[in-house]
């Protein structure tokens, strides 16, 4: 009975996965030559693009002592000698879209040169992110990042791009658009190029391939349940954040009106205030267990509870 369930909770997990989803992803995209030209050839506009090497995971190593090391989605390099990375960017806020885009792009153009080549003979990198959101908020399609010299208002045209994706981006006339609905789709049946359909449709209907997705699915129901639970308690802290706020600012009202009131006020702030500061303590204490570096620890609380640099570091001394 215990068996068939598993199979079952497993069977739903795989019919459920959609080619943004990393586990899914890794499997599909390996080796997937084709697959890769047909995003890059779409999201760059530009047709002909050969990919000779391509890599799932790929890890980097940071060679500072305590560095953070980082893997790839998907990295590639064409017969050009172009370095490309791409990402599928499920959650986060702005701060850590931009963030990570600017750091993997300065791992993607650490590995370009070998000793002894000219700075002249690097090729152009791209880092490429699919956003499950419109997290910049500009309603495009695509977003495209690139240096420019503010002296002279002109491109900087030093080969560096990084380009986000918006998966929210609604539109089945376009090919990117076409593109973000089969990342999106969860049925082969129901996708539009034939390079993706082919790659899902063999992993979740034929019998060989699902028994190779049915492997990793151990894995990515742990990955799962770990981002779920903090989803949820970024989505709790930030409701909290925002009543504690609004409290406060209602407490500050009353000061005026009455002496009891005010004592009762700043009683009330006083709660919620320890409240609020034991429930940054224990995100920094579950972040600390997760392995998350001080950093990225610091990055999160700023963003969810809205602190400036100075707090953020006095909580993250004081934990």
């Amino acid at each position: 009975m215990e068996n068939n369930h598993n199979k079952q909770r497993v069977d739903k997990l795989i019919d459920g996965f959609r080619l943004i989803d990393d586990t899914f992803m890794n499997v599909v995209f390996q080796g997937n030559l084709k697959a890769v030209e047909l995003i890059l050839s779409i999201i760059l506009a530009k047709q002909g693009i050969v990919v000779e090497r391509l890599e799932v995971q790929k890890t980097m190593i940071n060679p500072e002592t305590g560095g953070k090391d980082i893997a790839f989605d998907i990295y590639a390099r064409d017969n050009s000698g172009k370095r490309y990375d791409i990402e599928m960017q499920r959650s986060g806020g702005v701060l850590v879209l931009k963030k990570r885009g600017r750091y993997y792009s300065a791992a993607l153009d650490h590995v370009m040169l070998k000793e002894g080549e000219d700075y002249r003979d690097m090729k152009d990198s791209y880092v490429i992110m699919f956003m499950e959101e419109d997290y910049l908020r500009g309603n495009k399609p695509v977003y495209e990042i690139e240096r420019i010299n503010l002296s002279m208002n002109v491109r900087f045209d030093d080969g560096n791009h990084i380009i986000y994706v918006n998966c929210a981006y609604k539109d089945s006339s376009t090919e990117i658009g076409r593109l973000v609905h089969d990342l999106l789709c969860r049925e082969a049946s129901e996708m539009y190029y034939d390079e993706l359909k082919k790659s899902v449709a063999y992993y979740k209907y034929d019998e060989r391939g699902r028994a190779e997705m049915c492997k990793e699915v151990e894995e990515y129901a742990k990955d799962y349940a770990k981002e779920y639970a903090e989803e949820y308690a970024k989505e709790y802290a930030e409701e909290y954040a925002k009543e504690y706020r609004k409290q406060a600012e209602e407490a500050k009202a009353n000061e005026a009106t009455a002496k009891e009131n005010e004592i009762r006020a700043k009683e009330n702030e006083a709660k919620m205030k320890q409240k609020f500061d034991d429930m940054i303590m224990n995100t920094i204490k579950k972040k600390r267990n997760l392995k998350m570096t001080e950093e990225e620890i610091k990055s999160f609380i700023m963003d969810v509870y809205d602190l400036n640099e100075k707090e953020a570091d006095a909580y993250i001394k004081s934990a």
